[in-house]
């Protein structure tokens, strides 16, 4: 890259933290519990200062109150910014009260400014048929208000759902954005300064191209899920560790870096 650095960030996402420690299921390798621990370990030691974390969802295992506790006790310890976004998993109550401190509002959609870069928080939470997502017509409106044409800045966007359809039906019909071409369609303005849409949910590093925009997810904290072409049921990846993304801007290059780290049975890597 020849162009000086905008923005770092690191995207992880899926923690589903429990108040009970041994929580977990079959067939997860380890425990939410250990995993985020070693997450949280190894953002420890990174060797370079991040601008900021961005979870992208589904912070605790179910709306519960005590999950959260647990939750901002752990993460608490990332030492630099870190934004949430609520997923299905999550309360909106409960994420917000226990979470981030706020009094309760409708959405959690959030919009701020970081180097010169709008970052554009999107709440996919809206009743959907579970574990799929939704946003509503008035945050559809705001996201297009977000995703003006003549603003100067570099946008990134992050949302927990799959937004687009890749013609594989565990994906399309079981985990995606019930609306999603609307949510597509309203960040197409902007597609000449958007960098990338961040998002959870699949328990996968992924990437999709359309229109020109990139939209990229990352892996879980906990455990991974396959997408085979034709795939209609949850399928785990045993093979796939946890990890996170580290997202570099420039003025003209989006670097995205999967890493991996390692879960022992104490959760320290």
């Amino acid at each position: 890259m020849t162009s000086p650095i905008l923005l770092r960030f690191v995207h992880i996402t899926d923690t589903h933290l429990s108040h009970d420690p041994a929580y977990s299921v079959p067939e997860a390798p380890h425990t939410p519990l250990a995993g985020a621990r070693a997450l949280v370990a190894t953002l420890k030691r990174l060797p370079f200062t991040p601008d900021f974390v961005l979870h992208t969802g589904d912070v605790v295992y179910d709306p519960d109150e005590r999950a959260y506790a647990a939750a901002r006790d752990l993460l608490g310890q990332i030492p630099y910014p870190v934004h949430y976004l609520p997923g299905n998993h999550d309360s909106l109550t409960g994420f917000q009260r226990h979470l981030l401190g706020i009094e309760p509002r409708e959405t959690c959609d959030t919009a701020f400014e970081v180097n010169g870069v709008q970052v554009v928080c999107v709440d996919s939470t809206r009743p959907a048929q579970e574990p799929r997502g939704r946003v509503s017509d008035a945050q559809l409106a705001w996201l297009a208000e977000q995703c003006r044409p003549d603003d100067p800045r570099p946008l990134v966007v992050a949302v927990h759902h799959n937004a687009l359809k890749v013609g594989i039906p565990w994906w399309d019909d079981y985990m995606s954005m019930e609306n999603g071409d609307a949510f597509h369609a309203a960040l197409l303005p902007a597609r000449h300064r958007l960098r990338g849409v961040f998002f959870g949910h699949v328990h996968q590093d992924t990437e999709t191209y359309r229109d020109g925009i990139l939209y990229a997810s990352a892996l879980s904290s906990w455990y991974q899920i396959h997408t085979y072409p034709g795939q209609v049921e949850t399928i785990n990846d045993d093979a796939a560790g946890p990890g996170f993304s580290v997202v570099t801007l420039t003025a003209t290059t989006t670097f995205i870096r999967r890493h991996r780290f390692v879960v022992t049975t104490s959760g320290d890597s």
